[in-house]
């Protein structure tokens, strides 16, 4: 199911994880449209720096997930997102070195430890045992991951690297295994839990990189 359904069918898994992606996946961050519609190196090398810090380790967000999908509908879904994340870890690692360190930062600026909670914030989101909370988070995280892909595709191209193919799951397929996951109501409450918290942890993640581009300004 879609976000696109007519307005008097039931609501799904599907379009609760759209519309969550819509009012606070990474396009409704300010500062990504400010980065999507001009960026400065400076910038554009804090946000590959972070994003290695949230997602450059292994294990990350879908290879916990992995260990807590038991439902056959799922394996090929989350067998295509992990292997795509593999691709996706080495791509941010690679612009992360090529960018070059972060500068611009004062000794007062403690945005970085912040984004090391997060990245614990994620990792623990991830692990929950609430049966759906890990796939909420795992769908999510995929879902909305081409968005970023609209900022780091021109860094890559301006550094001289050719970004791989994104393999992520299409938004087809990963919504119809929202509704799949979401038939039952208790799985669906932990999914869609999952799903929220983890668009609220990468909105942490903007305004953290937000507050840092101010500090650099000033």
């Amino acid at each position: 199911m879609t976000a696109n359904k007519a307005s008097s069918d039931p609501v799904t898994g599907g379009d609760r994880l759209v519309a969550m992606q819509q009012a606070d996946g990474h396009a409704a961050a300010a500062h990504y449209r400010t980065l999507l519609r001009h960026a400065e190196p400076p910038e554009l090398a804090d946000l590959a720096h972070f994003l290695c810090l949230l997602h450059g380790r292994r294990p990350g967000v879908i290879d916990h997930a992995a260990t807590r999908f038991a439902d056959p509908a799922a394996r090929d879904w989350i067998m295509q997102a992990t292997e795509a994340f593999v691709t996706e870890r080495l791509y941010i690692t690679r612009l992360t070195v090529a960018a070059g360190p972060v500068s611009g930062a004062s000794e007062d600026d403690h945005s970085e430890a912040a984004a090391v909670e997060l990245r614990s914030s994620f990792q623990m989101l991830a692990q929950s045992e609430r049966r759906g909370c890990a796939a909420g988070a795992a769908l999510a995280l995929a879902l909305d991951w081409p968005n970023l892909r609209a900022i780091l595709d021109p860094l890559a191209l301006r550094l001289g690297i050719e970004p791989p193919p994104c393999g992520f799951p299409a938004s087809s397929p990963t919504l119809v295994l929202a509704d799949h996951i979401c038939r039952q109501s208790a799985t669906a409450r932990a999914f869609l839990f999952g799903s929220d918290q983890l668009f609220q942890l990468q909105r942490g993640a903007w305004r953290l990189l937000g507050a840092r581009q101010r500090l650099r300004a000033e």
